[in-house]
């Protein structure tokens, strides 16, 4: 029995004492990558550190991409490269809404080596080096599967819901 005992204190000293040394997990806000009401944009309807274009617009509370209207597009992108991290998390949230009951094509959210122009992929341009997670409201081919999630990473098409 004294060595069973001995053998737990030691497997527990041993798993306390990894769980310790491992590195701490380190979060630091970017500003110049973020932006979040209220007072999101200035009195010119810019935001600070983005390009906001197409049909898009800032006010404080909130960046409308697009409004309820047929065909309408707009963008928002941040005009400094992200370099500062290796390993990353991005905290996105949105609403969706609208008077129709059908949908719209959807949205984006990109992180590219580039950055984007206007254009006809969810508002950007066809090609692009990174990630796009794309968020599909309209069901364009009538197979009646959205809206759907998917991720596209460096032209490789990955369905996630």
């Amino acid at each position: 029995m004294v060595t069973f005992q001995a053998y737990v204190i030691a497997v527990f000293s041993t798993i306390i004492s990894l769980t310790l040394s491992q590195a701490p997990t380190y979060r630091r806000f970017e500003y110049k990558h973020s932006f979040r009401a209220p007072n999101l944009s200035q009195r010119d309807g810019s935001i600070p550190f983005w390009m906001v274009t197409g049909d898009a617009i800032a006010s404080s509370e909130q960046l409308r991409l697009a409004p309820s209207m047929r065909s309408r597009k707009g963008i928002a992108w941040n005009k400094r490269p992200f370099v500062e991290s290796e390993n990353f998390e991005i905290e996105f949230e949105f609403k969706v809404t609208g008077q129709g009951r059908i949908g719209a094509d959807g949205l984006a959210l990109w992180y590219t080596a580039q950055q984007g122009t206007l254009g006809e992929v969810f508002g950007s341009n066809d090609y692009w080096t990174g990630l796009g997670v794309l968020f599909d409201s309209f069901d364009n081919d009538g197979q009646k599967n959205n809206p759907y999630l998917n991720k596209f990473l460096l032209g490789v098409k990955e369905i996630l819901v």
